[in-house]
């Protein structure tokens, strides 16, 4: 895999599907056997969502993101963590309010081209040898010449079936939802994205 070169700099391994359906999980495991880095491209909108909700701006306003997203740094770890000015956020960006508004955050254009350019640059760090990246759009739109593109499909149910345990175990502090509030959000968010 090493011989592996795109055209984005270095090899890249693209994984696409609708949220829920084991990507990252799929992604964070072939990173590792590989010892490339991980890109959770999601993780990158979560966290401006979060920055966004912090400073108490309006997700579905694109110049208060865009003016959100000036001020702030988001960098990825090699493991996939996402950092906001140098703090790692985790369960923070996997909360229900940040579910809730992700959606608007990604709908501005400018923001999908500016958080692609950010996403590409990865490419050229030096210690970065390749990437899997997973996402909605990993494949077609932040890595359209990846080397290699899975599109990984899994049902409805069991997709909601897996946030809905992924939330049942964070601390959040805030109320929890039922399986099907979480069913209903990620149909939407299928219809949303197709």
């Amino acid at each position: 895999m090493a011989a592996m070169e795109s055209s984005e700099t270095g090899p890249v391994i693209a994984l696409d599907g609708l949220s829920g359906s084991g990507k990252s999980t799929l992604a964070r495991l072939l990173a590792d056997r590989l010892g490339w880095a991980y890109l959770d491209s999601g993780a990158w909108y979560r966290a401006l969502t979060w920055a966004v909700l912090q400073e108490s701006q309006d997700p579905s306003n694109p110049e208060q993101v865009l003016a959100v997203l000036s001020r702030i740094q988001i960098s990825s770890l090699p493991d996939g963590s996402v950092q906001v000015d140098g703090r790692t956020l985790t369960d923070e960006i996997r909360q229900p309010r940040i579910d809730a508004a992700v959606a608007d955050v990604a709908d501005h254009f400018e923001v999908r081209s500016l958080l692609t350019h950010k996403m590409r640059e990865l490419l050229t760090q030096p210690s970065i040898n390749g990437i899997v990246a997973d996402g909605r759009d990993a494949g077609t739109v932040i890595f359209p010449k990846a080397n290699l593109k899975v599109f990984v499909e899994t049902s409805l149910q069991e997709r909601a079936s897996r946030r809905f345990a992924q939330l049942s175990n964070l601390k959040t502090g805030e109320e929890s939802c039922s399986f099907q509030d979480v069913l209903d959000s990620m149909s939407n968010r299928d219809d949303r994205d197709t």
